[in-house]
């Protein structure tokens, strides 16, 4: 999906937004599996906040090209740390940024212990062809896809 009305798939009212920025293959992974946490002191406490995600605040996307014009500026895909695409995290209000689960698992030789669940994960902003690639695993992914929703 194109960028032009990427501020409509936000509901700042209802949700909190976070992204983490990495790679479009590693992107891809994180909506079917999950964002993997690694590190201590992430559970409970700030839980999202701990992460390597970073809030998306209302100030970001007062229209989609200051947004986009955000994400161009983020974009470094590079042989050192690729940084090609922005997944976008939502946490109800309710849940105060707790999104965080326990997991406690080595996976790739690496400990583990949080993860940020599919149905969390609104999507992928491809940062080079600056498209939109929605989670049809996140919680509200009908409500993304609805043609009068997103204005496509």
């Amino acid at each position: 999906m194109s960028l032009d009305n990427i501020k409509d798939i936000f509901d700042f009212d209802n949700f909190d937004y976070f992204y983490h920025e990495t790679s479009k293959g590693d992107a891809q992974a994180i909506m079917q599996q999950g964002l993997l946490v690694d590190g201590t002191n992430i559970i409970d406490t700030n839980n999202i906040l701990f992460t390597t995600a970073s809030p998306i605040t209302e100030d970001m996307v007062t229209s989609s090209q200051a947004f986009v014009d955000y994400i161009q500026s983020e974009a470094s895909p590079n042989n050192i740390r690729d940084v090609s695409a922005m997944v976008i995290l939502a946490a109800d209000k309710e849940c105060e940024g707790q999104i965080v689960a326990g997991f406690g698992q080595t996976v790739d030789g690496n400990y583990y212990q949080g993860i940020i669940y599919p149905e969390q994960i609104v999507g992928y902003i491809d940062m080079c062809d600056l498209e939109f690639h929605p989670n049809e695993n996140y919680q509200y992914a009908e409500e993304i896809s609805d043609e009068s929703t997103y204005g496509m």
